[in-house]
């Protein structure tokens, strides 16, 4: 048995995630697909668009095999703790083969030089860092800053050259990708990590794109209450997900941060 591991969200599933799954199946050759999955609370802390049920039967019906819900205090936790919770539970279960994860740039040894770096934490990056902490940079800024003048200063960029790495360690799934690598690397895991390159959409992208958009664009539409906003976001997702989401529209979702305020 081959099996791939995916840490997500799916608030909701959608054509991406679709795609995520099948293109890690081909990546790898694994024949089990198994998924981490935040519940009912998702990152920044906020309420997830559908229950974890819901969300789960949505991931189980477009091809994963096993639903594992990662924790609240993880889900709901920075990048960095975000990973380590889930590639925690992948790890544990000393079965799993492989993780895949979608990143803008598509290029794993640039994230896992970029993950070595952090994880290390040379001297002369963490004296950075402090001295641009000093002078007002907030933290993530300054970490950001200190890497990039490292990483020239050690001749990597030549190595990545025509590449922004400011835009590099910036960019959301880039810096989770990151992330993943580190808890790799913290734990001596033998997983073996793939990469995806995110296509169509961006992370943060309010407008439908396609038949692939972002899950940001189908949330903003659904709590927009346009009207019909259902059929119009049918194109971007599988039909067993919007078999579900039709199901249970106005019954039991869209579940909004003033539901609960």
């Amino acid at each position: 048995m081959n099996v791939v591991g995916l840490i997500t969200e799916y608030n909701p599933f959608h054509n991406g995630h679709l795609y995520h799954i099948q293109e890690a199946k081909r990546l790898t050759g694994a024949d089990t697909v198994v998924v981490v999955m935040s519940g009912n609370f998702v990152q920044r802390g906020t309420v997830s668009l559908l229950d974890k049920y819901a969300r789960t039967k949505m991931a189980l019906e477009a091809g994963a095999d096993v639903v594992i819900e990662l924790p609240v205090c993880y889900a709901t936790a920075s990048a960095e703790y975000f990973a380590m919770g889930g590639v925690s539970l992948l790890h544990g279960l000393q079965c799993v083969d492989s993780i895949v994860f979608g990143s803008e740039c598509g290029n794993l040894p640039l994230l896992q030089t970029i993950a070595s770096i952090y994880e290390d934490e040379p001297s002369e990056l963490t004296s950075t860092i402090q001295s641009l902490l000093k002078k007002g940079y907030n933290y993530p800024a300054a970490r950001a800053s200190a890497l990039i003048s490292y990483m020239s200063n050690k001749g990597y960029a030549k190595d990545y050259k025509g590449i922004d790495l400011e835009e590099v360690i910036q960019s959301p799934n880039n810096i989770l990708g990151i992330e993943y690598l580190r808890a790799l690397l913290r734990l001596k895991s033998s997983i073996k990590p793939y990469t995806i390159k995110r296509i169509q959409s961006n992370f943060h992208d309010e407008n439908l794109t396609g038949t692939i958009s972002s899950a940001t664009s189908i949330r903003h539409n659904i709590e927009s209450e346009k009207h019909d906003s259902i059929r119009q976001i049918k194109h971007a997702v599988p039909e067993s997900t919007y078999k579900i989401l039709k199901q249970n529209y106005e019954k039991t979702f869209p579940i909004v941060v003033d539901d609960i305020s």
